[in-house]
């Protein structure tokens, strides 16, 4: 009897941890370059429970040209570190936002409203979760003149997290840049002399995470985030019953 009741016991715990975590969802984009407002459709699979949204922007200065973004109508807040500008060697902008709440369900507009014609493009993921979800982490401390292959470590906290970046490069071509182990590339756009992309991270889990790309020395410069579930959400309820 004791035997079976550690048995569901287990079963109870590991069942209600894999509810609880949040988990990748679905992509999508823009399919070309945008040099004013712009917006594309994002497709959950699932009910999101949270939204990353990228913009990613080619300047000739130091600019910021995003003044908002929205998700299916909902404004989302712009993270930390965000528009990480790069105002030398080969000009860029890396732009992040986040929601984690009241989260529009279905097929969503994403609108981006800008302030100048500079060439932009977006991207947006979803997540799944029993509950809202936060930011664990952001790193914006990646903004270099010449960098191989650039790199930073983001701490999960014990938590168990997903992770994903959006960046800006000066390598002049997508075939010179490429994720790292474990990652997957989800945009790779190249204008000109310049590549901007988002990358994600193919395992959820509660290790620390190292976010990057592999490229010869140059620009290069990065918004890297952490999503969970927000902490103390109470998981789902599963029963148990046992028979005597």
């Amino acid at each position: 009897m004791m035997r079976f009741l550690l048995a569901a016991l287990l079963y109870f715990l590991c069942v209600n941890a894999m509810q609880g975590q949040v988990a990748f969802d679905a992509f999508a984009d823009t399919t070309n370059f945008a040099t004013g407002n712009f917006t594309w459709t994002h497709t959950p699979v699932g009910t999101p429970k949270g939204v990353v949204v990228w913009v990613l922007e080619a300047t000739t200065a130091s600019e910021d040209g995003v003044t908002g973004v929205t998700y299916g109508g909902t404004s989302m807040t712009e993270v930390s570190g965000s528009p990480l500008q790069h105002g030398s060697g080969e000009f860029g902008t890396v732009h992040c936002f986040f929601l984690g709440s009241s989260v529009p369900t279905g097929a969503a507009s994403v609108a981006v409203t800008t302030s100048n014609a500079n060439s932009k493009v977006g991207g947006s993921v979803t997540f799944t979760a029993s509950d809202d979800t936060e930011l664990v982490d952001v790193d914006a401390t990646m903004n270099s003149d010449s960098q191989e292959n650039p790199s930073v470590t983001l701490s999960a906290s014990g938590r168990t997290v997903w992770a994903g970046i959006g960046f800006y490069s000066g390598q002049n071509a997508p075939s010179g840049i490429a994720p790292l182990t474990n990652w997957t590339d989800r945009t790779e756009d190249d204008i000109g002399t310049k590549t901007m992309g988002i990358y994600t991270y193919d395992t959820i889990g509660s290790s620390d995470v190292t976010a990057g790309w592999t490229q010869t020395a140059d620009d290069a410069t990065m918004i890297a985030v952490l999503v969970a579930q927000v902490a103390g959400a109470a998981p789902p309820r599963n029963r148990v019953i046992i028979i005597d």
